[in-house]
């Protein structure tokens, strides 16, 4: 509303090549979601009762009646596929947002029976409204020292962009666009501001998927394309889109139940996959940009990035910056694009907007020499700001145990290791390999963030196995930099992690993957957030004698 607001006020945005438009939207205040509970007496619900208990309450409560009025009739005037998108008073505020805590339902809404259709949008609605109540929120909540009693929710309806391709719905690119960019990179600064991108369905980028990430300011600098190899390994494979075959199945707590998530190499007849593809040709180990039949797809966005085809990043850079200046303070905002034959028809749509907590150089931090002499951990590659004194508990993913193909594995030892952390109200600094809180797990290790609600600072080693780019754009990013936590990457090349500090430090539990350490004297982490540069080190220790690499194996 407020983007939509604005935007014709600008001279700018009204010169834009790429037309600019907002995805009908229709919002059910929180009176709706005060007056369910009030009438179903769901105020002190809560306690030990699992997500899905919670659901089956709220699904088997009444709707009040002058809200049904209202979603009857705007059932009679869309039957276009919709998203039932949460909207609560604590999910973008400025000091902690809640992003991607609470659900979203698609709904293909093409049943020919209206009643079938009006049914599913009261459920949606119903855990929408239940998902205040679920594990990951009050997680979140007890983290920022927040209580749910504070929070109400509202409900956007939302149409869904994009177009049918046979049984799916998807649009052809959505992502996430931010005007601050954490990690800068070549000729990249701060202020230009960071986008992912992904063919179909936004879930592909807030869950920290393989997407391409590209400055709006540099389109065609793209670091995780620099070769050959790079792009097919970094490249999208899987896409997600909205399954429209039009069955009843009933709605649960797993949101991703009408979704269906598809191989890029099964839709080669997707007109939005072959306008976003390059083609590789082993024989020449070559990528030719353009869909060519005889070559394998690989989804590059070229046509976009570098030939211009439709002015995608000079229009977002542009809405960035009149959110940013709208609003104050760093924006980010959710996008999908109707891509059309015909580039002039094409359309950018903004479908959220939401202040981005920016982590800045609100005072300053000085890092010594001797600080980088004796420092058990010294990144170049740090996101955060400040000295933080109080983590002495550690818990790290043993490098001589780590296995690629256990992550999922490793997710749950965690998940019990935090349990006891945060009943001992404990917090603790978090290290391992690959990318934290992805939904690949071949990217790094899948935790949630009820998974890791204690955790108070993070370390990524890139590895050989797990070197991901940082996944700016997920709802698990956001909400790690709203909270001030740090977020430390170790290269190989370039930053130290020396493992041999932790084996005179005590161990307080163990398990087949894990170790958690106590350090015995005051851990020290200084983060540079505009250098950016972190050091870590122990307040009596002097020097640093050994440096060792033990998840990278020579060649």
């Amino acid at each position: 509303a407020f983007m939509a607001n604005i935007l014709p006020r600008s001279v700018a945005v009204e010169e834009l090549p790429l037309k600019v438009e907002f995805a009908k939207t229709i919002v059910i205040a929180s009176m709706g979601f005060d007056s369910f509970v009030e009438e179903n007496s769901l105020q002190e619900l809560g306690g030990k009762m699992t997500d899905q208990e919670i659901a089956d309450i709220f699904l088997s409560c009444p709707i009040p009646a002058w809200l049904l009025r209202d979603l009857r009739r705007i059932l009679n005037a869309v039957t276009h596929p919709l998203c039932i998108r949460s909207s609560s008073l604590l999910e973008d505020g400025h000091a902690a947002p809640y992003a991607g805590l609470y659900k979203t339902y698609m709904l293909p809404n093409n049943q020919e029976d209206f009643r079938a259709r009006f049914n599913i949008l009261q459920d949606a609605l119903r855990l929408v409204w239940a998902s205040t109540w679920f594990e990951g929120p009050l997680a979140f909540s007890k983290s920022v020292h927040s209580t749910q009693e504070k929070d109400s929710m509202s409900v956007v309806i939302q149409e869904v962009v994009g177009r049918r391709y046979g049984d799916y719905y998807y649009p052809a690119i959505s992502g996430v666009a931010q005007s601050h960019n954490f990690y800068p990179v070549g000729p990249m600064k701060s202020d230009d501001g960071i986008v992912h991108v992904a063919l179909g369905l936004g879930k592909t980028v807030v869950e920290g998927e393989k997407s391409v990430r590209f400055s709006p300011k540099f389109p065609k600098h793209i670091i995780q394309f620099s070769s050959v190899e790079d792009i097919l390994k970094n490249s999208q494979r899987y896409f997600y889109c909205l399954d429209m075959t039009g069955d009843d199945r009933p709605l649960s707590t797993d949101e991703a139940a009408s979704l269906a998530k598809l191989e890029v190499d099964e839709c080669l007849d997707s007109a939005a996959v072959q306008s976003l593809s390059s083609s590789y040709f082993p024989e020449e180990n070559r990528i030719r940009d353009g869909f060519n039949p005889k070559g394998v797809p690989v989804l590059t966005f070229a046509s976009i990035l570098k030939y211009q085809a439709i002015s995608l990043s000079e229009s977002l850079f542009a809405v960035l910056q009149l959110a940013h200046k709208g609003i104050g303070c760093p924006a980010e905002i959710e996008f999908a694009v109707d891509l059309d034959p015909d580039p002039a028809k094409s359309v950018l749509y903004i479908l959220q907007m939401r202040p981005m907590v920016k982590i800045g150089d609100s005072y300053h931090v000085s890092i010594s020499d001797d600080e980088r002499e004796r420092a058990f951990c010294h990144s170049k590659h740090a996101l955060g700001h400040g000295v933080f004194e109080s983590i002495n508990d550690i818990i790290i993913v043993k490098p001589e145990d780590f296995e690629p193909g256990e992550t999922i594995a490793i997710a749950a030892e965690i998940k019990a290791f935090n349990k006891r952390m945060v009943a001992n109200d404990l917090s603790y600094l978090l290290v391992g390999p690959g990318r934290w809180g992805s939904a690949d797990r071949w990217l790094g290790i899948p935790v949630q963030w009820q998974d890791i609600s204690g955790v108070r600072g993070f370390v990524e080693i890139r590895t050989r196995e797990f070197k991901a780019d940082p996944s700016q754009g997920s709802h698990f990013f956001q909400n790690i930099t709203s909270l001030g936590i740090p977020y430390i990457t170790i290269n190989e090349d370039e930053d130290r992690f020396d493992y041999d500090f932790f084996k005179g430090q005590e161990v307080i539990d163990e398990s087949r993957f894990l170790q958690h350490v106590r350090i015995k004297h005051t851990m020290i982490i200084k983060i540079d957030g505009v250098a950016p540069e972190c050091v870590m080190f122990a307040e009596d220790r002097h020097k640093v004698e050994s440096v060792s690499f033990k998840y990278f194996t020579s060649d």
